[in-house]
């Protein structure tokens, strides 16, 4: 059996251990990879057909392509359709057990079903909580990044502010400013 054709990282020595068989490495070093992922693809990437455009409205298949999920809006639009698709569920089906699973026994005895059926009642109060938990904090995250957009913006123009004022005493860029934080209590 061949030896690995790698070189240890620390002192450059041939590594001893043996290659695994239709490769010329060992396992530490890579004699088992099925080779670069940019080669294989992304299998795990959203497409036509995903689970998550099977369970899609046709409506809501149709806002999927325009959704960049990530961007604050669109998580929120997106959340806000999960909300009201469960405030539907709860106002339709209530606390009443849906069908869960139903199982068909073969050779069943004479004491026994033949058809077994799970119900399960769903927890509709607590996915409608955890909904509204999410869109709570989505809508903090976006205030918070609008705000810092608005002094991002204000930092410019008090920037552009200074180097107007500076250029006409004949100074040269102003290349920042000084900004001073006040809390209360501290």
């Amino acid at each position: 059996m061949a030896l690995c054709g790698a070189s240890k990282r620390g002192n450059g020595e041939p590594c001893k251990r043996h290659a695994i068989p239709g490769s010329s490495r060992c396992k530490l070093h890579g004699g088992k990879s099925s080779g670069p992922k940019e080669q294989r693809g992304n299998k795990n990437a959203a497409h036509p057909g995903s689970i998550y455009s099977k369970f899609l409205t046709d409506e809501e298949a149709e806002l999927l392509p325009s959704i960049e999920l990530g961007s604050v809006d669109d998580e929120l639009r997106l959340t806000r359709i999960r909300l009201m698709r469960a405030l539907a569920q709860e106002a339709e089906r209530g606390d009443t057990a849906e069908l869960e699973a139903r199982v068909e026994r073969e050779g069943a005895g004479e004491y026994q079903a033949k058809t077994e059926e799970k119900f399960k009642v769903r927890d509709y109060a607590g996915l409608i909580d955890r909904l509204t938990a999410r869109i709570e904090s989505l809508e903090a995250r976006r205030s918070y990044l609008m705000t810092q957009n608005q002094e991002r913006a204000l930092r410019g123009l008090e920037l552009a502010d200074k180097e107007r004022e500076h250029g006409k005493s004949g100074g040269g860029p102003v290349t920042g400013i000084a900004v001073r934080v006040v809390t209360n209590g501290a």
